[in-house]
């Protein structure tokens, strides 16, 4: 009984090292071009590390880019020139 607990808290472990590594994976995918967004944008470019918050940091990466002014105003439409 004790090795079969053992096995199961092994596994338990195994998965749960398994799905770290992958959430790591995807979210170093996502930090690069993110980066590149925010400096863009004018924020700084350590924003996009919210990536590697488990389950919201996408969406606090998504919620800044939406919501907030940018700085270099590239999200704003641009002035009519005078003739």
């Amino acid at each position: 009984m004790i090795t079969v607990i053992g096995w199961l808290l092994g596994l338990g472990m195994f998965a749960l090292m398994a799905i770290l590594v992958v959430h790591v994976l995807f979210a170093l995918l996502l930090i690069v071009p993110s980066w590149r967004i925010f400096e863009r944008a004018g924020f700084s470019g350590l924003l996009a590390l919210f990536h590697l918050v488990p389950v919201v940091g996408p969406f606090i990466v998504m919620a800044v880019l939406a919501f907030s002014d940018w700085p270099k105003g590239e999200g704003r439409p641009k002035p009519a020139h005078p003739a």
